[in-house]
């Protein structure tokens, strides 16, 4: 269950286990995004899912889970370079959710752009082995 661990909007849902990150190795086919209020993250997880994107896949996290799993070396997070990260942290310091999304494959990177875009997504980038672009949409 995905929370936003915070006690006002104590909200769950199904999708990847709470503060869980995925065990395997990164980065591979990653968008990473950052919503400004918790319940648009809420609701582009639940479109994703709706759209048949797995659970297990959709990875989001609260502000202060950001910043722990950041200072807890999480692997998710060792996808961003030094740059994007700073920038990503910067984010989750100012009280902003993060989403990350896994790819199952190259053609699902607009579907997804687009899905997070249209709840609201900033600061969307998709990160593989070898690359990080920026999403604009």
């Amino acid at each position: 269950m995905i929370s936003t661990m915070t006690p006002a909007t104590r909200e769950q849902m199904p999708a990847a286990s709470e503060r869980t990150m995925p065990a395997a190795p990164f980065p591979r086919k990653y968008i990473h995004s950052v919503f400004n209020d918790c319940q648009n993250a809420l609701q582009a997880a639940r479109a994703l899912r709706a759209a048949g994107y797995d659970a297990q896949n959709i990875h989001v996290l609260a502000s202060s889970d950001y910043v722990d799993a950041v200072e807890q070396g999480q692997t998710l997070l060792g996808s961003l370079v030094s740059t994007d990260l700073d920038a990503y942290l910067d984010q989750a310091r100012q009280g902003y959710t993060t989403v990350a999304v896994r790819l199952s494959n190259y053609a699902q990177l607009e579907q997804v752009r687009d899905l997070l875009y249209a709840h609201h997504a900033h600061l969307m980038k998709y990160v593989d082995t070898w690359s990080v672009a920026q999403l604009l949409p």
